[in-house]
């Protein structure tokens, strides 16, 4: 499925996101160095969602949320999080970024019963470990009443349903909740969320639509599961006699004027190697 920034520019009625309006618990970290995930709910106030938090540990006492932090005592990770009234932009937000999960009308509907709005902020460095990490915290929200995930540094949205399958089992498959490897205009195609695995994104031009998107994503699964020393100049293909991409570093990243989506790793881009 092609994911057009400006389709869903067009659902969402804008030319871009509006920021992120958070209080004191985005304090002392730039946005650009945060994975940031919306979570709406059904929640009346801060303490009915800090009590159910709690309710839904029970009897474990695993996550406690206090202040602005989010705890998960076996492990010992911290989250910011804050808490927001209802947005009435919502139900267009998820609409949006939830085509590329094909989110339903009944989903859009949940998302429009909402009372209250959280936001969970990563505290630790970006990379692979941490996204398992918040992304099993969203879960822990969900079952407190959580209505759907967005993924606010990728443009990517999931229904409830959808993120407790994705994250129930012991390996969580994260390169699939946190990056977005189907953005196109119809000649170039490139990802979006790299960054919330510690790592670059990619772009390819000239391929076409399917293609470019496997190329893509074996491109960064390979990094994030092999962690290859990348250098320009090198080249990368799927497979032995698959096309060969040569890799340099993308100056103009497509999102680079959005500060949720722009990667301040950096971006590859492959260049199909021609035969002489």
């Amino acid at each position: 499925m092609s994911f057009f920034r400006k389709a869903v520019d067009n659902v969402l009625g804008a030319s871009q996101p509006d920021p992120i309006k958070l209080s004191n618990a985005e304090e002392g970290m730039e946005d650009e160095h945060r994975i940031i995930l919306c979570i709406p709910g059904p929640w009346e106030s801060r303490s009915a969602f800090v009590h159910a938090v709690a309710k839904a540990s029970t009897p474990s006492g695993d996550y406690v949320a206090a202040g602005t932090i989010m705890t998960h005592g076996p492990s010992k990770a911290a989250f910011d999080f804050d808490f927001a009234d209802r947005d009435e932009d919502m139900m267009r937000a998820f609409a949006g970024a939830g085509l590329v999960n094909k989110l339903g009308k009944d989903v859009i509907d949940k998302i429009g019963s909402h009372k209250s709005v959280v936001y969970l902020l990563s505290k630790a460095p970006q990379a692979k470990d941490t996204s398992i990490s918040i992304a099993k915290a969203a879960a822990h929200l969900i079952k407190a009443g959580g209505l759907g995930v967005k993924i606010e540094t990728a443009g990517k949205a999931f229904s409830a349903d959808q993120w407790l399958e994705e994250t129930s089992s012991d390996f969580v498959e994260i390169y699939r909740l946190m990056v977005l490897d189907s953005v196109s205009d119809g000649t170039t195609t490139y990802s979006c969320g790299m960054r919330n695995l510690g790592l670059w994104d990619s772009i390819v031009s000239g391929d076409e639509f399917q293609s470019a998107v496997k190329l893509l994503r074996g491109f960064n699964m390979y990094q994030l599961y092999e962690s290859p020393e990348l250098l320009a100049g090198q080249t990368f293909g799927l497979e032995a006699g698959a096309p060969r991409y040569r890799l340099s570093v993308e100056t103009h990243q497509p999102d680079g004027d959005r500060n949720l989506y722009a990667n301040p790793f950096g971006m590859w881009r492959l260049s199909r190697v021609t035969a002489h």
